[in-house]
């Protein structure tokens, strides 16, 4: 039992001693002011002063560690779980410790609960893309390894090697300059602001798409009238917009269109975008997981990138205040939705 079992203790017992106290100083008195009053008080009807004292302090002395122990159980199963947080075992939960309880000190019981969830989960993100980030990279780096030795071994290949050393750094860097975009954006560091016609950027960015997807047996088509501007990270929002039209550009299927739409909420302060795409079927457990680092889907097919994009995407459209979602279309394909407030917050969750 820790200091704070005894003080809550000693101030409920003394409390509890000094109402006793109180209640035998009043009977005291009242037995000697009672003959001034015309009043006799029997003394063989009542017992002694002393033994209702006595029996009041036990019960007092009973009570005050049964509520002492009651207060502070819960403070002691705190301190021991962020004492086992603090040695790395996230996995700790206080919760059903706290039995059923329901005053404050149970709610902190599952806000530490809710925070070491958060951590372990945070801390697992971590992990896997620094797991993630060690198997990307070690791909480019076998294959330039590779261009070398080749090179070596023949010098007259030494043109054909040194451009695939070229391509292979061009692919480091870009996988480089997208981890350092989404580690800004999760780090929540404060967002350079400027006005920009938002419809007006989707526009130019769904018409560089369409020269790309027509080259490859696709289309883009683009719904939105009028003008939208917003305060916004203007770098941040064209990668975010581009990286999931040229998704959907990727995915879907020869001879289909990409569909794009942008609509002005009633108010004129929110943008809703809708891209639309007719690419393999995700499984519902699988949608939320596409804006996961590094993540490709079970079915998809195998394609050039590093899984970022849509990862990047989020962050940037939330560090908006902002939202993306993503849902299944009948026939096959996604749908993705982006809302943008006019007003954006002034740095990034």
């Amino acid at each position: 039992m820790g200091r704070l079992f005894w003080k809550f203790f000693l101030s409920i017992w003394l409390t509890s001693i000094l109402t006793g106290l109180t209640i035998g100083l009043g009977w005291w008195l009242l037995q000697q002011f009672a003959p001034l009053l015309g009043h006799e008080l029997s003394s063989e009807r009542h017992p002694p002063m002393l033994l209702p004292i006595l029996a009041g302090a036990l019960i007092s002395l009973i009570f005050g560690a049964l509520l002492a122990r009651h207060i502070t159980k819960p403070i002691s199963l705190l301190s021991r779980a962020f004492h086992d947080a603090a040695e790395g075992h996230l996995e700790t939960r206080i919760s059903p410790a706290m039995g059923h309880r329901r005053d404050e000190v149970a709610v902190l019981g599952k806000d530490f609960d809710r925070m070491a969830a958060q951590l372990q989960q945070l801390i697992g993100a971590q992990q896997r893309l620094l797991h993630d980030v060690s198997h990307e990279l070690r791909s480019p780096l076998a294959r330039l390894q590779a261009a070398i030795g080749l090179a070596r071994q023949n010098p007259l290949r030494g043109e054909a090697m040194l451009e695939r050393i070229e391509r292979e750094t061009e692919r480091l860097d870009t996988l480089v300059g997208e981890l350092l975009t989404l580690a800004r954006l999760e780090s929540g560091a404060t967002l350079s602001r400027e006005r920009v016609d938002l419809i007006e950027l989707l526009a130019a960015i769904a018409d560089d798409a369409q020269f790309e997807a027509q080259a490859n047996d696709r289309d883009v088509s683009l719904k939105a009238e009028g003008h939208f501007i917003a305060e916004v990270g203007a770098e941040l929002i064209y990668r975010a917009f581009e990286n999931v039209i040229r998704n959907a550009v990727k995915f879907t299927t020869p001879g289909s269109t990409v569909e794009i739409g942008a609509e002005i909420g009633a108010d004129g302060k929110t943008l809703a975008v809708r891209v639309a795409d007719r690419g393999p079927e995700v499984p519902p457990e699988e949608i939320e997981r596409i804006f996961g680092a590094f993540y490709r889907g079970s079915g998809a097919p195998q394609t050039p990138g590093f899984g970022l994009g849509l990862a990047i995407a989020r962050r940037a459209i939330e560090s908006h205040g902002g939202t993306i979602t993503a849902a299944a279309r009948e026939g096959g394909g996604l749908e993705f939705q982006i809302r943008l407030p006019a007003q954006c917050p002034l740095s990034a969750p």
